[in-house]
């Protein structure tokens, strides 16, 4: 594993936290062990054109350690995320007409959530009546780690307030533009106040809130990091997809919600710091960053 070392006090607190997070990962690595002892990841994520988003969030995910992931996604975008991810188990239901996954199967969505050791949903979702069904239930009945992202945000930003009522940990991943419809509030508004709007939502809902973007907030609303990695490679579709799986590989291997977010976030911006050495920073792509990891954990 890399070692790290800064001046400033907050980035000091994030490689500690960092390096305390992936040595207890490698720990776990002993003779005895199995994919039991790293956990199961449900994604529900995916539809129709979105294959890539739940295929850089499942890839992202057994990179970073998930004993096994479990992608949950509409069978019409089943192929080309089977024949691309080898190591993912997958449950393909049958999609609504709009390509998505359908709200009439919310009993078997819900029961494969709970069946797991964490859950992400959001990447690639889409925004239609049966997604927001879907993310409802899970929010309302998922008794495990659960991390909102993408979508997921956009399916509950007009009733945030339900994410009040859970009492099992949960995180939500948003970058200023979900943030500011969670919030109901301007783009323009949440990056003049990050740190304060994301501590404050955080104590609001009850939850861990990353707000991406240079220097990215991760808060329960009482403790605070600010990540000092990452770089403009990141601003491409698909970064938060990578970083959807990261955090989520590391809720279902037993770690903290509030340190798994921190951890991943700064995983995956050095991941992204890395990539500019070899390639122009244009050019990096989410599945250039997955690669990196391998090499950083």
């Amino acid at each position: 594993m890399k070692m790290f070392s800064f001046t400033k006090n907050a980035d000091i607190a994030a490689a500690v936290n960092y390096e305390r997070v992936i040595d207890r990962l490698n720990e776990m690595r002993d003779d005895d062990c199995n994919k039991g002892t790293f956990g199961t990841l449900s994604c529900i994520c995916g539809s129709y054109g979105m294959a890539g988003a739940a295929m850089l969030c499942g890839s992202a995910a057994v990179t970073t350690g998930a004993g096994l992931v479990k992608m949950i996604l509409p069978d019409t975008i089943y192929p080309i995320a089977a024949s691309n991810l080898w190591e993912n188990v997958f449950v393909p239901l049958p999609a609504s007409e709009e390509g998505t996954l359908r709200a009439e199967d919310i009993g078997t969505i819900t029961g494969e959530a709970n069946k797991s050791t964490a859950v992400v949903i959001g990447c690639g979702l889409r925004v239609t009546d049966d997604t927001k069904a879907i993310t409802d239930a899970v929010i309302k009945t998922c008794e495990k780690p659960l991390l909102i992202d993408a979508d997921g945000l956009n399916c509950i930003a007009d009733h945030t307030d339900i994410l009040k009522d859970r009492t099992f940990p949960t995180i939500i991943t948003p970058h200023p533009g979900e943030m500011a419809r969670l919030c109901r509030t301007t783009v323009s508004s949440v990056q003049e106040n990050r740190q304060k709007l994301a501590e404050e939502t955080a104590r609001e809902l009850g939850c861990v809130v990353v707000l991406k973007g240079a220097g990215t907030i991760i808060t329960d609303g009482d403790e605070t990091f600010i990540n000092p990695t990452g770089n403009g490679c990141l601003a491409k579709g698909g970064s938060g997809d990578v970083l959807a799986g990261v955090i989520g590989a590391l809720l279902c291997q037993g770690t903290d919600p509030l340190h798994a977010a921190a951890a991943g976030a700064y995983l995956h911006g050095f991941a992204a710091d890395e990539c500019i050495d070899d390639i122009g920073t244009p050019c990096v792509t989410g599945r250039d960053v997955i690669n990196a990891m391998k090499y950083i954990i």
